[in-house]
């Protein structure tokens, strides 16, 4: 009886929202929830509704109920990671982030949020960390690879910066946002351009050597050893990690992949039907990989580069 209740209330409730009749959509759905406590579906859409009237601390609570309902589940934890950081409270966003991605290493959402909560907290360098592993786990997601390149900007990394919108128009060519970044960053370069200074080129050591002016490694205090210590450590850790997701996409995406097209050849007419579809799959495992060595790519040079300009006499 309450089962043919409770579909008919959820029938009311879209209607409801379908006519914006939201206060009562909402009171629709706490009565399926006084029925039924646990039905995670009208917690599910009674959140949703709080926050899409910006009634953030109500759709916490249903979101906190979720994460009791369904103890092994990230998505109430990003959601209300999203929430967070919507009303302001980075720290408290990165709390219930980090409870996500225990839940779920490879949560592109949680660490795409996680980027937006070190950025609101202005700590750049873990931003550019979290938005790149988002990247990682979606290769093809706009959001990460747009805001990647904004905090780029604001770290004055214009070719990295550069490099990020580049790939968003990449993946979305009509993403205005990354057009006029993209203008506003090639007049910047242009300006730098103008300005530059010989002197103030990186040092070639093979032309020290024939002037005998001798190469020294950077002297540094103890604060700047430590950062330069943990930029290291937090490069290496990524070019790690990314690395052995290519591994793992070598041994369960693209070899099954490869397995399963020889297969449907081999097996002649009977098995074209599924040509198509485990073609396309292939296609999705290598271009997904790819992408990955593009980013393991990139990040061995960011760490030459680092290891290069720390070794330059005079760097600022």
């Amino acid at each position: 009886m309450n089962g043919s209740k409770i579909t008919e209330l959820y029938q009311q409730a879209r209607q409801l929202l379908k006519d914006r009749k939201v206060d009562e959509a909402i009171e629709t759905y706490q009565r399926i929830i006084s029925i039924k406590p646990t039905e995670k579906k009208a917690h599910t859409g009674i959140a949703t509704v709080y926050f899409q009237l910006k009634k953030y601390p109500e759709a916490v609570e249903h979101f906190k109920q979720l994460s009791q309902l369904s103890p092994a589940d990230a998505s109430p934890y990003i959601n209300m990671g999203a929430i967070y950081n919507r009303m302001g409270d980075y720290k408290q966003a990165l709390n219930v982030l980090r409870k996500a991605v225990q839940k779920d290493k490879r949560s592109a959402d949680a660490f795409y949020n996680m980027g937006i909560a070190h950025k609101g907290l202005n700590q750049l360098s873990m931003a550019v960390t979290a938005y790149k592993q988002a990247i990682v786990f979606d290769p093809d997601m706009v959001d990460a690879h747009f805001n990647l390149g904004n905090v780029y900007l604001e770290m004055k990394n214009h070719a990295q910066a550069h490099m990020s919108f580049t790939r968003v128009l990449e993946i979305a060519p009509q993403f205005k946002k990354a057009v006029n970044a993209l203008k506003i960053l090639d007049e910047e370069t242009s300006k730098e351009k103008e300005g530059f200074s010989p002197f103030g080129r990186l040092v070639d050591k093979s032309t020290l050597r024939k002037k005998n002016v001798s190469v020294s490694a950077r002297q540094m205090t103890d604060e700047e050893r430590e950062t330069d210590r943990r930029e290291i450590r937090n490069l290496c850790e990524e070019i790690e990690q990314i690395a052995e997701s290519i591994i793992q996409d070598l041994k369960s995406g693209v070899t099954p992949s490869i397995l399963n097209l020889n297969r449907c050849i081999s097996q002649g007419e009977k098995h074209y039907t599924e040509l198509d579809e485990v073609n396309q799959t292939f296609q999705k495992k290598v271009k997904s990989m790819n992408d990955m060595r593009k980013v393991l790519k990139h990040r061995m040079l960011e760490l030459r580069a680092h290891e290069e300009l720390m070794n330059t006499i005079g760097m600022q």
